[in-house]
């Protein structure tokens, strides 16, 4: 039984049912199948089958009204595709992920061995050099900051505590920025 399936598989040319169904072989080749048809029951049923298929797969379309899409359907697929996309990461995947490369670098280290000096070695003093210029930046921040407050806090307390008018200006800007306050937060939960 299995030699005549085995033998049967050889001969019958089953590649070529579909190019038969679809019109794609020659007259002479189109002759040649539907000689072996006559003699072969499983070609025969495997062609039946692929036509049953084809003829199934005709009539699914036909008989049904076409669905008509909203004007601004492929707009609205659009906006919510490109609104969806920053979810499409989750932050264990960024995790994984940087636990992955770290991992390649570590083996990259490794597989270097006693060249990972002379390689990384350039990338050490480059590291100082911005280390240096990020203190200076900050220190130079700070010391900014630190003259300005020193500056304002003294002016502050001559205007302020020694003049009556100052006082008044201060204490309107403060009103007004309280109530220009008030208006946002309300105009916040309105839009909420």
């Amino acid at each position: 039984m299995d030699l005549q399936i085995a033998t049967t598989e050889k001969v019958c040319p089953r590649e070529e049912i579909a190019a038969y169904v679809d019109g794609e072989i020659s007259p002479r080749e189109e002759l040649e199948l539907e000689l072996h048809f006559a003699a072969c029951k499983a070609c025969a049923d495997e062609l039946n089958s692929q036509k049953t298929l084809l003829c199934a797969l005709d009539s699914i379309g036909h008989g049904k009204e076409e669905i008509e899409l909203p004007e601004d359907f492929t707009k609205v697929v659009v906006t919510a595709a490109e609104s969806k996309v920053s979810g499409l990461r989750r932050p264990q995947e960024r995790r994984k992920a940087l636990f992955v490369c770290a991992g390649l670098f570590f083996l990259i280290v490794l597989a270097l061995g006693g060249e990972t000096r002379a390689v990384f070695g350039s990338f050490g003093t480059i590291a100082e050099q911005f280390a240096i210029a990020g203190s200076f930046l900050v220190h130079f921040v700070y010391d900014i900051t630190v003259g300005v407050t020193i500056i304002l806090r003294s002016l502050s307390n001559q205007l302020v505590f020694n003049s009556a008018v100052s006082f008044f200006v201060i204490t309107v800007i403060f009103l007004i920025s309280l109530l220009t306050l008030s208006r946002l937060v309300l105009r916040h939960n309105h839009r909420a």
